[in-house]
């Protein structure tokens, strides 16, 4: 690689960064870096840019604890961080429950969970996918069957939600080939991690990296997947702008439970009101991703039908002119915790207590079936029995004391924080 292109992909890095970046206002970046090429090319790239524009730059490493180099992986990164004069975090992956089910994507919720809680507000972050990432993520969705949604693929940009706040997650490398940044390493002399994952064909993603290989002999690349790529991110914005529209219009939140205009949700296309339905489940249970199509498909029809039922940790209330979605009291029964000020609970309610002394130890649970008559007993909710069993209750023992979301009391209160229906 030559010194002419060495500067001319430092200049595409600045210029990437610096479009990407102009809206967000960072206090600081953070760098998220594991130590394979792409990372450790984001880290000295990213070192540069914030030196020549004076924005403070940290650099953290996720141990997920999956493999038994990872230790010394993420002490291999914070040497390099270091040599750079950046400050280095190592977070380590508790992982617990977290680890049954489909593990990597239980691993990257963690990830972007341990981020969260250790950036500050105003920090914006930054990782090293690349134009090749973005290729396997499209082979891979295509694989699965994926729809516009799915094929979109990873986006450049986007803003992770985390609790009542959250930060921009930004992909400067985006179009970027790996290749370049391991040539760009090579001429600066820097050491990269190689994960003997990389190699092991068991991995569909590594089938996929295989399969791009044979589909360049044919004339079909990343970069031709990259353009497919932003033709469809294109569609699914227009799309989602048409759908915040009708929200505006027709939608209405009231006690964290959202109301849906059904009159004027079945003279929508089936596309819209699929749509509309998927980002209503994201909401109320503040999951970042999506049911499954075929089920969501399929409940939603019963629900034009009157068929109440749940799915995706909500309940679905079909009435005559309106569709309730609620949170579902099983996915949250199991959800206790102390009570302490500002506790968040369920993602969604803030429970904030008055300055006055509470004698004895307290939680905070879901209000359940006895909760719930207890809170009818208090006065007249028009809210349904099952819905009020998922509000939260402040229980001493297994007696309830309080339903601060429903009924007001001058000890303890609880809003509604997540973000507003869009």
């Amino acid at each position: 690689m030559s010194l002419e292109s060495v500067q001319e992909l430092a200049d595409r890095f600045k210029d990437s960064l610096s479009g990407l970046i102009e809206d967000t206002a960072p206090r600081s970046l953070l760098l998220a870096v594991s130590g394979g090429s792409d990372s450790m090319a984001l880290m000295h790239l990213g070192a540069a840019w914030a030196k020549e524009y004076d924005v403070p730059c940290s650099v953290v490493t996720v141990d997920h604890g999956l493999r038994a180099e990872s230790a010394a992986e993420a002490e291999f990164v914070k040497s390099a961080a270091q040599e750079l004069g950046l400050a280095h975090n190592i977070l380590r992956w508790n992982r617990g429950t977290e680890s049954r089910g489909n593990l990597q994507k239980n691993a990257r919720d963690a990830r972007y969970g341990l981020i969260s809680e250790h950036g500050g507000d105003g920090t914006v972050v930054l990782t090293g996918h690349t134009l090749d990432d973005q290729g396997e993520t499209f082979l891979l969705r295509l694989k699965r069957g994926s729809g516009l949604d799915g094929l979109s693929s990873i986006p450049v940009k986007r803003y992770v939600h985390s609790g009542e706040g959250g930060y921009w997650l930004l992909r400067p490398l985006l179009h970027f080939k790996r290749e370049l940044l391991q040539a760009f390493l090579r001429r600066h002399s820097v050491a990269w991690v190689s994960d003997a994952s990389n190699e092991d064909m068991r991995f569909d993603r590594i089938k996929m990296r295989g399969a791009l290989a044979q589909l360049k002999e044919v004339g079909i690349g990343v970069e031709n997947i990259a353009a497919t790529v932003s033709h469809l991110q294109r569609a699914r914005d227009a799309l989602d702008q048409e759908i915040r529209h009708f929200a505006s219009k027709f939608c209405l939140t009231e006690h964290g439970d959202l109301l849906i205009n059904r009159v004027e949700l079945e003279t929508l296309h089936s596309e819209f009101q699929y749509r509309l339905f998927a980002q209503s489940l994201k909401w109320v249970s503040s999951n970042p991703y999506r049911p499954r199509f075929g089920a969501l498909k399929r409940v939603f029809k019963d629900s034009l039908h009157g068929k109440i039922q749940t799915i995706h940790g909500c309940l679905i209330y079909p009435q005559k002119t309106q569709i309730r979605i609620s949170r579902e009291f099983n996915a949250v029964a199991n959800i206790r915790m102390d009570l302490v000020d500002e506790a968040v609970w369920d993602r969604r309610w803030k429970v904030q207590c008055t300055g006055t002394e509470l004698s004895s130890r307290l939680t905070i649970a879901p209000l359940g079936p006895e909760g719930a008559k207890w809170v009818r007993a208090q006065g007249n909710f028009s809210l349904p029995f099952r819905t009020l069993q998922a509000h939260p209750g402040i229980f001493q023992g297994e007696e309830v004391l309080y339903a601060p979301s429903l009924i007001k009391n001058k000890h303890i209160s609880a809003t509604f924080c997540a973000r507003p229906f869009e």
